[in-house]
C-alpha cells in the first residue's frame, strides 16, 4: 500500500510562494485566498461541493470554476452551528455536517460536537442539533491541542474524534496534569442527541465512547484503501520524532510515558533537563531557557501502568523527513543513510492532516496513496537539517500487526499547510495563518496523475451491488466513457456537472435493467459546446435510493 504525506512547516517570511513538485507529472495551481483563520478543508460527498472552515466560526463555500479556481462564500457561522472554534468537521454519505471544537479559549471550558442535517437532498439548508457535550474541563493553552480531527466510520454509525492533550508531556500544568477527557479518542453513535461526556476515563470506557488512549494530539485521522485507520500526531517541544499511528479500538499509543517512539525522561528520577542531549535551550515558551520550566525532576510524576501494552508508530526507513538526534549523545542522525528506521518523521514537522486515494485513482506509485500536512520549520527542525512544508509520498507495507513506511519527498515551498481533501486526482491543500507568520495563505490544487483505465480492468459487478467505476481514460480528450452495474430495474440518472454544482450534461434518464452499462460522454454540454479543461463531476442516483459520486478530468 502506497501513502502520500504532506508535512505543514512554519516559514517566518511572509512573501508569496509557488510550491515546486519535484516531478514533471505534478502540477500545483492556486485555487483561491483565504483567511488567516481558515484550518479545515472538506468535500460533500452527496453534492460534491468543497468547504472551508474557520477556526472563527464561520463556513465557507468553494465555488470552483472548471479551471479549478475559485470563489469562497460565507454559508454558515457561529449563529447557525453554536461553535465559536470549530477545528474538526467531518461529512455523512447524506451531505449531514459534523462539527467540533471547545467553547472559549480560556483553560477550562467545554467541547461540543454538532450535526447539520440537510433540510433536503442538496440543500445547504441544515437544522443543527447538538450531537455531544463535555462537562466543564481543563484543556490545553495551544488552540490544536483540544476537540479537533474526526471522521465518520466506514458503517457511519459513529464519529472518530480526537480530544488532544492539556500538557506537553505529562508534567503539571496551571495545576494539573492530564484529566480524564483529553489525550484519548472519543467514538460517539451519529444517531444519539445532546450526549453528556464525563471527565472520568473509567466512565468513558463503560459508556462506550472511549475509542483508544495515550494519544498526544491527533489532529486528522483517514481510512486507507484496506479499510486500516491512521492518524498524524506532533511530539512535544523536546526533540522526539512525529508520529503516523495505526489507530485501533482500544489500544493505547503511549503518552504521556512515550512520545515518538522515545520514553519521556520526566518519568524517571533524578532528572535533570539541563543535560538532556533532546532538549533544546531555544524551543519556544518565552525565550531561552524558558524549555526547562516544564521539564524538571519531577518525583510525582505517573508512574506507567504495568498492565498496559503500548502501540509504536509506524517506523520509518527515509529517505526523507527521516532525521532524530540520538537519546545518549545528541547527535543529528540520517535513519535512511544509516539503514535504520525511526518512528516516524523528523521531530516538530507537526503532521496535520492526512487523507488517502482509497479508489486508487491515481497511477503508479502514487496509487492508493495518501497525503499528510505537517505544520512547522521552525529552528527547532532546521537544527535538526530538515525543512518542512512539503508534500511527502509514503509507501507503506504491512507484516502481521505492524507497518513501515518509506518516505520521500514529492512537493516543497507551501506555507503552513494545514488540511488536504481529495477529489479524484486533484488535492486540494488548505494553508493557514493561524501559525509561521503566514499573510497570504491560500487554497492549492494539486493534479496528480490519474491511473489509465481500461474496459478490461473495470471491476464486475455482483448480485446485490451498485457500482459506479472511474471513467476511462481520466484525464480525457476529447471523450470517455463511464460504467456503472445496477442488480435490479430501477430508475436512474447519470448527470455531469461542474465544481459549481452546475447542471453540464444528462448521459442517463429513465429505466435501466439489471446488470453493467456503459455510456460514453462527449465532454459537450447541453448545447452541444465543448467544456473548458478542468475537474467534473458525476453522480449516478437511482429511485431506490442509491447514490455515487466521482470525479474526472478534462485536458483540452
Amino acid at each position: 500500500m502506497v501513502v502520500l504525506v504532506i508535512c505543514i512547516t512554519v516559514n517566518s517570511a511572509g512573501a508569496f510562494s509557488q510550491p515546486t513538485p519535484r516531478r514533471s507529472d505534478i502540477k500545483v495551481k492556486s485555487v483561491a485566498a483565504v483567511n488567516s483563520n481558515a484550518v479545515r478543508v472538506k468535500r460533500d460527498p452527496a453534492s460534491g461541493r468543497l468547504y472551508v472552515v474557520q477556526k472563527d466560526g464561520v463556513i465557507q463555500r468553494v465555488d470552483l470554476q472548471p479551471d479549478t479556481t475559485g470563489v469562497l462564500s460565507t454559508v454558515y457561522q457561529t449563529s447557525d452551528h453554536g461553535l465559536n472554534a470549530p477545528l474538526g468537521i467531518a461529512f455523512g454519505p447524506d451531505g449531514t455536517i459534523f462539527l467540533s471544537g471547545n467553547d472559549s479559549t480560556g483553560l477550562i471550558g467545554t467541547a461540543t460536537v454538532v450535526k447539520g442535517v440537510p433540510d433536503a437532498p442538496g440543500s445547504e439548508n441544515r437544522t443543527w442539533t447538538v450531537l455531544a457535550k463535555t462537562v466543564p474541563y481543563q484543556y490545553g493553552k495551544t488552540y490544536a491541542h483540544r476537540v479537533s480531527g474526526m471522521i465518520l466510520t466506514p458503517a457511519g454509525d459513529s464519529l472518530i474524534v480526537n480530544s488532544g492533550a492539556a500538557t506537553d508531556h505529562g508534567e503539571v500544568r496551571d495545576g494539573k496534569r492530564e484529566v480524564g477527557l483529553t489525550s484519548i479518542i472519543w467514538k460517539l453513535p451519529v444517531n444519539r442527541t445532546d450526549i453528556t461526556l464525563e471527565d472520568d476515563r473509567d466512565w468513558l470506557r463503560a459508556n462506550g465512547y472511549l475509542f483508544a488512549e495515550g494519544i498526544r494530539n491527533t489532529f486528522d485521522f483517514a481510512y486507507s484503501g484496506n479499510g486500516d485507520l491512521f492518524g498524524v500526531e506532533n511530539s512535544g517541544d523536546r526533540d522526539d520524532p512525529d508520529e503516523l499511528n495505526w489507530i485501533q479500538e482500544g489500544h493505547h499509543y503511549g503518552f504521556p510515558w512515550r512520545l515518538g517512539g522515545d520514553a519521556t525522561p520526566q518519568q524517571f528520577t533524578p532528572y535533570n533537563p539541563m543535560s538532556d542531549p533532546l532538549l533544546s535551550p531555544n524551543a519556544w515558551g518565552g525565550g531561552p531557557g524558558q524549555l526547562y520550566i516544564t521539564f524538571s525532576n519531577d518525583t510525582t510524576y505517573p508512574a506507567r501502568p504495568d498492565s498496559i501494552t503500548f502501540d509504536e508508530p509506524v517506523k520509518s526507513v527515509g529517505p526523507d523527513a527521516d532525521r532524530f538526534r540520538d537519546t545518549l549523545s545528541g547527535a543529528v542522525m540520517d535513519a535512511g543513510n544509516l539503514g535504520k528506521s525511526m518512528t516516524t518523521f523528523t521531530p516538530h514537522r507537526s503532521p496535520d492532516g492526512i487523507v488517502f486515494d482509497r479508489d486508487s485513482i491515481l497511477a503508479g506509485d502514487l496509487k492508493g496513496g495518501g497525503f499528510v500536512t505537517c505544520i512547522s520549520n521552525s529552528s527547532l527542525i532546521t537544527a535538526l537539517g530538515d525543512t518542512g512544508q512539503d508534500l511527502l509520498h509514503l509507501s507503506l507495507s504491512k507484516t502481521g500487526d505492524h507497518y513501515e513506511a518509506t518516505v520521500t519527498r514529492l512537493i516543497s515551498g507551501f506555507r503552513a499547510p494545514i488540511s488536504t481533501e481529495l477529489a479524484g486526482n486533484v488535492l486540494f491543500v488548505l494553508e493557514t495563518g493561524l501559525q509561521g507568520n503566514n499573510s497570504s495563505p491560500k487554497l492549492w490544487a494539486v493534479t496528480l496523475p490519474a491511473a489509465p483505465t481500461t474496459g478490461a480492468s473495470i471491476r464486475r459487478g455482483y448480485a446485490g451491488s451498485f457500482e459506479l467505476d472511474q471513467n476511462y481514460p481520466n484525464p480525457f480528450n476529447p471523450s470517455t466513457a463511464i460504467d456503472f452495474f445496477v442488480p435490479r430495474d430501477d430508475m436512474a440518472i447519470l448527470e455531469v456537472y461542474t465544481l459549481l454544482g452546475q447542471s453540464v450534461r444528462t448521459l442517463v434518464d429513465g429505466h435501466v435493467a439489471p446488470g453493467r452499462h456503459s455510456v460514453v460522454w462527449d465532454g459537450r454540454d447541453w448545447h452541444g459546446i465543448q467544456v473548458g479543461s478542468g475537474v467534473y463531476f458525476y453522480r449516478l442516483t437511482t429511485e431506490s435510493g442509491f447514490s455515487q459520486t466521482r470525479t474526472m478530468t478534462v485536458l483540452r
